[in-house]
């Protein structure tokens, strides 16, 4: 199943967010947020799925001074406290623990996307 690699992706991303490392890097990001007068949110995916900065889907609404203010305010306190390296690092290291569990299934997933791939391309190429 080609689709595999995605699915696991959720149960990973699950696991990812109940890292203790993680949680703690969150929280401090979090602090630091607050710190520069914003929201105490608790994680920047709530920062950034916030209901306030949804007031149009037409792709054309303009942000306001606060949400760009509140977006600047995480981008620093990302880089200041290593958020992002640290979010990364440990999705990478679920992610394979993940692989090694599940070797055989990611294998078939991966040879299944390859024939996919292959196929798309053989029908491309004979379209010209």
């Amino acid at each position: 199943d080609w689709l595999y690699a995605s699915t696991r992706a959720i149960e990973v991303d699950k696991a990812v967010k109940r890292d203790p490392r993680l949680r703690a890097a969150w929280d401090v990001w979090s602090r630091c947020m607050a710190e520069q007068g914003f929201t105490r949110y608790p994680d920047p995916v709530a920062a950034y799925t916030d209901t306030a900065w949804h007031r149009g889907s037409d792709g054309n609404t303009r942000h306001t001074q606060r949400e760009r203010a509140t977006a600047v305010a995480d981008v620093t306190c990302k880089r200041r406290h290593h958020t992002a390296e640290l979010w990364h690092a440990a999705r990478a290291q679920k992610q394979a623990a993940d692989i090694t569990r599940h070797r055989d299934r990611y294998a078939a997933g991966l040879q299944a996307l390859r024939t996919y791939r292959a196929t798309i391309a053989e029908v491309l190429r004979k379209q010209g």
